[in-house]
């Protein structure tokens, strides 16, 4: 069963009529596919803030009164011998903009850090 065909013969050799007919060989479909699964969209974001200790409450007025509800979580933790404090905010997506641009306006000194997505639970 098992017949060599030379590498000499092609699809040239053959009659124009029986050359159209034949055709080559499909390549077999495969019933898996292999690309990644989409990844969920993120919609909580950490952010990390650093303001002097006496600008606390500023910034806490400022951050509640921006976002309010979409807030899910603050953190607070004195560095530097408490000369400083570090903010770890946990929000929504919508509403990291307007947050970022209210607190530059009212305390300019805040140092921003990374501002990450949240892993899913």
């Amino acid at each position: 069963m098992n017949q060599v065909i030379p590498a000499a013969w092609r699809f040239s050799s053959l009659p124009a009529a029986v050359s159209r007919k034949i055709q080559a060989p499909a390549l077999p479909l495969f019933s898996h596919s292999y690309r990644q699964p989409a990844l969920p969209i993120q919609k909580d974001f950490m952010m990390r803030i650093t303001v002097d200790a006496a600008s606390v409450a500023e910034l806490r007025r400022v951050i509640v009164s921006t976002c309010g509800d979409l807030m899910i979580y603050m953190r607070v933790k004195p560095v530097d011998h408490a000369s400083k404090m570090k903010f770890w905010l946990c929000l929504s997506k919508s509403s990291i903009d307007a947050v970022i641009g209210n607190i530059m306006r009212a305390l300019p000194q805040a140092e921003f850090g990374r501002i990450t997505p949240l892993l899913p639970a």
